[in-house]
């Protein structure tokens, strides 16, 4: 599983260094395109974990935490393409990205939420915190629906890209919105009667 998660980057990477070219006119975007989309559908996989164990396919909920963890990589090596490649670490032209383009500040709050989740991800870590730590990473949806606004605002991804992904995260809310409903329901009867 570890490497089939992280085969897509070893390849881009693999083919970037041998002969970028194959990878069209301007490697780097497609580098940063493609880590952007790897991301985004780790991060779909990661919340599919848990209703795709209640239907009883209970084989890839055991990898969550490592498909989280896949997640904040590609962002990370998204982020680290965008700053190298693109920028080339030229940061007043970094301000100038923020100022003009807002995905490019939507995409950092994201990678800044994914790098919390990802710090609070061992299991020490989950001790420690308790409670809290449902409350933070409720905030992976809050991530996922920030990496979509970022894909469609930068226009890479086409439309249908963007509706497919929007279609899977929004059935991957509405499962735990109608769960959660429902979960509550008994309990709210039994303290009425």
């Amino acid at each position: 599983m570890f490497i089939a998660c992280a085969s897509p980057s070893l390849y881009l990477l693999l083919v970037y260094f041998i002969n970028p070219r194959s990878l069209g006119i301007d490697p780097v975007e497609v580098l940063l395109a493609e880590t952007g989309e790897w991301s985004l559908r780790f991060l779909l996989i990661t919340l599919a974990c848990s209703p795709l164990r209640r239907l009883k396919v209970k084989r890839l909920a055991r990898y969550r935490r490592m498909l989280g963890l896949y997640s904040f990589y590609y962002a990370s090596l998204h982020l680290a393409i965008y700053v190298s490649g693109w920028i080339q670490f030229d940061w007043q032209l970094l301000v100038e990205d923020l100022i003009s383009r807002p995905f490019i500040y939507i995409g950092m709050a994201v990678w800044l939420v994914l790098m919390v989740l990802a710090i609070t991800s061992p299991k020490a870590v989950i001790k420690r915190l308790k409670k809290w730590w449902l409350v933070i990473h409720r905030f992976v949806y809050v991530a996922a629906f920030g990496a979509l606004v970022h894909l469609w605002m930068q226009s890479r991804g086409t439309i249908d890209e963007v509706l497919v992904y929007g279609a899977l995260l929004f059935l991957l809310l509405a499962e735990r919105i109608y769960r959660s409903l429902t979960s509550r329901n008994p309990v709210q009867k039994r303290s009425a009667t």
